[in-house]
């Protein structure tokens, strides 16, 4: 059994950027040869979203070579409580407490959205669970993600469950929705694998970086980070020391080479202290960053560096012992702090300038 793993589309979101995705989504299922295309939870954003959005979508879900396979999750449960069509290709595992679908070889065992797993879902699933079977679920795992990892959710706790309990289950594959962050695999106590695959459209800048979802061949066991050209949002941060400033410019202009500039918003934040006129700096800082937003929270410190109290003080450091402190590090953290208040010194005007 071959599957195309996502969640976390919120169709009704984003505009048409979501709608792109889904068709980048279509377009990698069909290119890797899947039997079926698996989204663990909120396909839609909302009940409303997908009302609105289903006869555009029937269209895109008929004659595709493989099936779409939809838990729902918190956003979209209520959009799937009637009998409603989205299109031949399009399933929804909605049944309680779960619903299972023959997909080539295997099966697909879906859970709908719910608060918690409970003691008779567990047992029943794990009696279910066998070699060729994977099991699907919108849940939080080990409540170890913040709230912005889940997008806008307030409280990211549904369905929580602990990585011990899925192991229990014994299923080889766990494939989960609700995380939106980025790809994320963990390894659970009986061997298997649990992935949230992230969202495949950035729908916040708590989801940064480009997007994936994930090949999994229960046959050979096999594993594969798919990217996706779909909107994303990326950000750059660097906290520059003097002496650094022009390295920094240098990297700055290197990430955005890397970027995907057409399909993106990226954002470049960069903060600390520049031997640098600060004019120049944010002059060459814009340049590089092209289209990036740019945040630019440096300081020139050309005043600090000719300062008298600064070069006594970085003289009287080769006499000092500094493993007696145990929270510095090492000179160049001393260093670092003593630039740090002496320019706040002297913007305060505490101290004058040389």
């Amino acid at each position: 059994m071959r599957l195309l793993h996502t969640a976390d589309l919120h169709l009704g979101r984003g505009g048409e950027r979501s709608v792109a995705a889904l068709d980048a989504l279509l377009d990698a299922a069909a290119r890797e040869d899947v039997d079926a295309l698996t989204v663990g939870g909120d396909c839609f954003d909302s009940a409303a979203a997908a009302d609105e959005r289903r006869p555009e979508l029937r269209e895109r879900f008929t004659d595709n070579p493989f099936e779409v396979l939809v838990v729902p999750g918190n956003h979209d449960v209520d959009a799937f409580r009637e009998n409603v069509e989205f299109g031949p290709d399009f399933r929804v595992l909605s049944a309680d407490p779960f619903e299972v679908a023959e997909v080539a070889d295997g099966e697909v065992v879906g859970v709908p959205y719910r608060e918690r797993l409970g003691d008779d879902l567990f047992f029943e699933l794990r009696e279910r669970a066998h070699e060729d079977a994977v099991l699907c679920l919108h849940c939080t795992l080990d409540a170890g993600f913040g709230a912005g990892a889940t997008g806008s959710e307030e409280a990211p706790s549904y369905c929580p469950v602990q990585t011990e309990t899925l192991g229990e289950l014994g299923y080889e594959f766990v494939l989960a929705g609700h995380v939106h962050a980025e790809l994320y695999q963990r390894k659970l106590p009986n061997g298997g694998l649990f992935i949230y695959p992230g969202s495949p459209v950035s729908h916040s800048w708590a989801e940064t970086g480009r997007r994936h979802a994930v090949v999994v061949d229960t046959d050979d066991a096999n594993v594969q980070p798919i990217a996706l050209d779909t909107y994303y949002r990326d950000r750059f941060e660097a906290t520059v020391t003097p002496g650094e400033g022009y390295e920094v410019i240098d990297r700055v202009e290197g990430w955005v080479d890397g970027q995907d500039t057409d399909r993106s918003d990226l954002e470049v934040r960069v903060d600390g202290f520049t031997e640098l006129d600060e004019s120049a700096f944010d002059e060459r800082l814009h340049a590089a960053a092209g289209p990036a937003t740019v945040v630019n929270e440096t300081r020139g410190v050309a005043a600090v560096l000719d300062h008298p109290i600064y070069a006594d003080f970085v003289d009287r450091l080769d006499d000092l012992d500094l493993d007696r402190w145990e929270h510095v590090d090492d000179r160049e953290q001393v260093e670092r702090r003593l630039v740090e208040t002496l320019a706040e010194l002297l913007a305060a005007g505490e101290v004058t300038h040389a």
